[in-house]
């Protein structure tokens, strides 16, 4: 922890033991005074509550119950004052959980809010560098295409042709995801068949396994409902999902797509038996730029998490017992 972490700790802390201490070193019989000593420990309760959400709100109410709570068993005499204080330290205890509750939803959508200027703020500069870049690169692979026509199949120019053009492909492919990432997400919701969905998606992909030797194999769950989902994004989700997930395997090892329900939810789970996402990885995962690959743009679970989430769901991931990961996409049934 941070100096200015302890600093915090250690005033609220000391603030308590002060506080408790005023009870101690006060004669039982000033009610008054006692009564003002009791209000003093909101100060505490909300410098708590502020710096460390609703684990310093808790944190403070054991705190004061531990300290204050041997002071009014040894002078309890059943009297009105001595459960009034018994009501008071109950009304502290609800106050302090309510509040820490309060500041922690607020520091939550605080950071959503920032997260969402943040990536708004990429989405554009991403766009524009994007449309920079799309028409010189229709350019030089329209025009190598062309030369390459004019040239034998063996020359060794055309060889060398073949690779230009390749490799533009391979950028006008990156640019069409960055130029994905910077637009709106537009939905069109639909009645769609999440099985139906995930077995078309997983059919199309099956060449790719294939080549790469993975068995990618599809356990549907024939008791989901047809829900409201935009189809046409959601098949692009699992697209790029199962094709991480058939590269992270090697030949001989399988890709697993399984539909399932769960309450009031609808999952999509793709599980590999690749060599995993690193610990250090695992919080960056679906952060725009970050890709372990040498050729990604980080912008594929970008999209993905951006395109969930806009349909109401969550994309998460968690290792496998044995090797490998497995993605989850979760999606609220219709009401």
């Amino acid at each position: 922890m941070s100096k200015s972490t302890w600093l915090k700790i250690g005033l609220t802390g000391g603030l308590i033991v002060g506080i408790s201490l005023l009870h101690y070193l006060t004669d039982p019989y000033e009610m008054e005074l006692h009564a003002v000593h009791q209000r003093l420990y909101y100060l505490p309760l909300v410098l708590g509550s502020f710096w460390f959400g609703i684990k310093g709100a808790a944190a403070v109410s054991i705190s004061v119950i531990a300290l204050y709570s041997p002071y009014v068993i040894y002078h309890w005499q059943g009297t009105f004052h001595d459960f009034e204080t018994l009501l008071e330290g109950g009304l502290f205890v609800f106050i302090a959980l309510t509040l820490g509750f309060l500041v922690e939803s607020q520091k939550k959508e605080h950071a959503a809010r920032i997260e969402a200027e943040r990536l708004a703020a990429i989405g554009r500069v991403v766009s524009e560098i994007a449309h920079d870049m799309k028409s010189p690169l229709m350019a030089i692979g329209g025009f190598a295409s062309q030369v390459s026509r004019n040239l034998p199949e063996d020359a060794d120019s055309n060889n060398k042709l073949q690779i230009v053009i390749q490799e533009t492909r391979r950028l006008e492919a990156m640019v069409k995801e960055m130029l994905e990432f910077g637009k709106p997400i537009e939905l069109v919701l639909s009645r769609t068949d999440l099985n139906e969905l995930a077995e078309k998606t997983a059919e199309a992909l099956e060449p790719v396994a294939s080549k790469e030797g993975v068995k990618l194999k599809i356990e549907p769950d024939r008791s989901l409902p047809a829900m409201n989902l935009d189809g046409a994004k959601l098949r692009q989700v699992l697209t790029n999902l199962i094709t991480n997930a058939i590269q992270a395997c090697a030949a001989g090892e399988e890709v697993l797509v399984r539909t399932r329900s769960s309450d009031a939810e609808a999952l999509v789970e793709i599980t590999d038996q690749g060599c995993g996402i690193s610990e250090e990885d695992r919080e960056k995962i679906f952060q725009p730029f970050f890709s372990t690959k040498k050729q990604g743009t980080g912008l594929g679970l970008a999209n993905v998490k951006r395109i969930v989430e806009a349909q109401g769901g969550k994309v998460t991931f968690h290792p496998n017992k044995d090797k490998g990961t497995t993605f989850v996409i979760t999606v609220p049934l219709d009401k």
